[in-house]
């Protein structure tokens, strides 16, 4: 593979200083001088001329990986699945990493936060703000197909911190040949830190909202004397009462990472985290009809909007293990295994509009999955081949998973989690049912679902300016479901290609442009309760998408943009059956900006437009719409002035701004455009510490953050759902380094 950094040629011959001029030219003169000395001539000869050495070359630049001083810039991907490690210059897709150190200046605690500042991404929260499923291209993900953890399957519909993660890698649309099969929604990579090769000992202590209180303890080194261990500790503690009275928020986060290098090429990395998620007496969700005209957004600090006693407890686990072996020749082998636990409590208030001017009638929404887990894998090896005047960049791999999902075995009567009635205007607090929360103790496994797939990618360099990529990806898919008494329900096997070839051309070394086309097998849906073939699954989906893009790296700034046609079947239920029933086309154009526009000024910043329609559905009313929630523009741009009359003193302006929503399938609703201005502050002392303000949502705009169909397909099997977006809040924070 290609190394993360670039060679960047000098403008002009290097020229050395005169004194290594003189100790070069004397070294070179020492076996003429010696001969001469032993002649001992009897007058001294004429001086010889010292000869002239010009010493001329190319300047290593260290790998940007983020940081600050770097505006934010990342050179390479952590993981582009049995790919590697990958310059993003190089990828013929469109990809944005959010860095550490913006994830840190920017005081981000939630998934949820984290996405808003990739403006290529968008999400769907579910029962409650910590429960996402995040999309690209105005496509839904799943609830594991999508999400990676250093590269391995992992569930996104659990707590997932960010202080833990280097980075967060965002690949667009289809990536089924790198991945296996998934949904077009894009992949989402969480890659976590790594050990420090020097002793890191940094300590922060931060209040948000009203009186949330976090601490943090982010240490590492090398274990001894030497660097054959080295590990990395996360740890943090955060608690208090969020933006509404009696609420409460508690998480705590322990995550150990430690790596090994027995010898010269070899590296074994291992990762633990636990993290624990409690969130109570924050907003509840709304759910509505497609007759129901959805309201404005209500101020969302209002009691009763949400019950104190109710909400979410979550706990994620991820255990992982990789071997990195340099095999010699330019060729690596890299192999690795994760396992991962979630447990839920999910206890949300649920307001289910029954009019359009805010009338609702809460209840408990419970049982959503409360355990699920996965068993994930990865190994590949790759390296570079020469011949017939071409080269070849190889990867051979597989990667799969196999995934476990529980349900609550005896599902709590509607009438037992009623809470009562109340309107947007007039919320109300109730009293927690008779018989208190639901149990969820009894539960049983309800679908099991594996895959596993053969990864063969080559890059073809035929001249410094054209490139061809062939990949493809060959998998096996299987589920199967469950009833309470364990028999088995319905079951399926299936598999196939995933191929994705690309064509690269670079008309200069920090530019490159590229046409890419995807064909993507994903696991088909299944049919819900109801329908005539309830349970069943359907067979396996196939998207398609056409992107071309050209990225610039420039001196200070990275430029990209693509153009894309998506593609992805959707099913329906007609005349009591699940079945496809159409498709959903999605074209736009995406463009991304990342770097300095000037020696004081960074930027953070990218768009999408959306065209996101609804085809061949078979319904004169829905034929040709926009697909639910999803906006056609999107956009967030994030700048940093860095103060140059006060060293270390740096002010920052986020601005998202959301186009408006269709509230339905028949876009006879909509949810109206917003933007959300967050403003901040950063002053570092020195080089250890640092003292971090924010004010978020600095107008109080209040807005539905979500506005979504009830189902992945977007069909509507249920009601719509919308949530209410955060209000005004101030963050402060201040980290040293001891």
């Amino acid at each position: 593979m290609k190394p993360a950094s670039r060679r960047v040629a000098s403008s002009r011959p290097h020229r050395p200083h005169r004194l290594h001029q003189a100790i070069a030219g004397a070294w070179l003169a020492l076996p003429g001088l010696a001969a001469q000395a032993q002649q001992a001539p009897a007058t001294p000869p004429e001086a010889a001329p010292v000869p002239r050495v010009i010493i001329t070359g190319t300047a290593q630049r260290p790998a940007r990986t983020g940081s600050a001083d770097d505006a934010y810039r990342v050179d390479a991907t952590s993981s582009l699945g049995p790919l590697g490690t990958a310059p993003l210059l190089d990828v013929p897709n469109s990809i944005l990493v959010l860095p550490q150190a913006l994830i840190e200046n920017a005081q981000l605690g939630s998934l949820k936060d984290a996405l808003k500042y990739l403006p290529l991404t968008q999400f769907q929260e579910q029962q409650g703000s910590e429960v996402l499923r995040p999309a690209t291209r105005g496509m839904q993900s799943s609830n594991y197909q999508n999400t990676r953890f250093d590269g391995m399957t992992v569930f996104a519909t659990g707590p997932n911190p960010v202080e833990s993660l280097q980075q967060i890698e965002v690949f667009s649309g289809p990536g089924s040949a790198a991945y296996g099969p998934a949904n077009p929604a894009g992949i989402f990579n969480f890659v976590s830190k790594r050990p420090t090769a020097t002793p890191q000992q940094r300590v922060s202590l931060g209040v948000a909202s009203a009186n949330i209180v976090t601490a943090q303890a982010d240490l590492g080194g090398p274990l001894g004397t030497s660097d054959v261990v080295s590990y990395r500790l996360d740890i943090v503690r955060a608690g208090g009462r969020a933006f509404v009275a009696a609420s409460r928020l508690d998480r705590n986060l322990g995550s150990l990472a430690i790596d090994i290098k027995p010898a010269t090429g070899t590296t074994v990395e291992l990762t633990a985290s636990v993290y624990d998620l409690s969130q109570r007496g924050y907003p509840g969700w709304f759910t509505y009809g497609p007759t129901i005209q959805l309201p404005a957004a209500p101020d969302p600090t209002l009691v009763g909007l949400g019950q104190a006693y109710a909400g979410v407890a979550m706990q994620n686990q991820i255990a992982e293990a990789r071997l990195r072996q340099n095999l010699g020749g330019g060729w690596q082998l890299v192999a690795g295994g994760l396992v991962q636990r979630v447990f839920r409590n999910i206890n949300t208030p649920v307001n289910n509009l029954t009019s359009s001017n805010g009338s609702y009638t809460s209840s408990l929404a419970n049982g959503f999955a409360p355990r699920f887990g996965t068993t994930s894998n990865t190994v590949y090896v790759n390296g570079t081949l020469q011949g017939g005047g071409v080269t070849h960049e190889l990867t051979f791999g597989t990667t799969g998973f196999r995934a476990g999902t529980w349900a609550v075995t005896n599902a709590a009567a509607a009438a037992n989690v009623l809470l009562g009635q109340a309107s947007i205007a007039n919320p109300q607090v109730f009293a927690e049912p008779a018989a208190g929360l639901p149990d969820i103790t009894a539960q049983y496994l309800s679908s099991l679902a594996s895959q596993q797939g053969l990864n063969v990618t080559d890059t073809i360099t035929f001249t410094r300016q054209w490139q061809l990529r062939l990949a493809v990806s060959e998998d096996w898919m299987s589920t199967r479901n469950y009833a309470k008494t364990g028999a088995l329900s319905s079951q399926y096997v299936k598999w196939g290609a995933s191929p994705m070839p690309s064509l690269i051309y670079k008309p200069a070394d920090n530019i490159s442009s590229y046409v890419t086309y995807a064909s993507s097998l994903q696991q088909g849906d299944i049919a819900p309760a109801g329908t005539s073939n309830a349970n069943t699954a359907l067979a396996p989906y196939r998207s398609t998408q056409w992107e071309a893009g050209v990225k610039v790296a420039l001196a200070k700034l990275d430029l990209a943009m693509a153009l894309f046609r998506l593609e992805r079947p959707f099913a329906v239920t007609t005349a009591g059956t699940y079945a496809i029933a159409g498709q959903q086309v999605n074209t736009g154009l995406e463009a991304t900006a990342v770097g300095e526009i000037t020696s004081q000024l960074a930027l953070y910043a990218g768009f999408t437009v959306l065209d996101p329609r609804m085809q061949g559905t078979g319904n004169a009313v829905t034929d040709g719409r926009q697909y639910t929630g999803m906006p056609k523009f999107r956009s967030n741009a994030l700048l940093e002035w860095r103060v140059a009359a006060v060293p270390g003193l740096a002010l920052s302006l986020d601005w998202q701004y959301v186009e408006k929503r269709p509230g339905n399938d028949t876009n006879t609703t909509w949810a109206p455009a917003y933007s959300v201005v967050d403003l901040g502050g950063r002053l570092a002392v020195g080089k250890s510490a640092a003292l971090r303000l924010a004010l978020n949502n600095a107008a109080d705009k209040r807005y539905w953050s979500t506005v979504a169909p009830s189902n992945i397909t977007g069909t509507n099997l249920g009601n719509m759902v919308a949530h209410v977006g955060a209000p005004r809040t101030l963050a402060a924070s201040l980290s040293v380094d001891l």
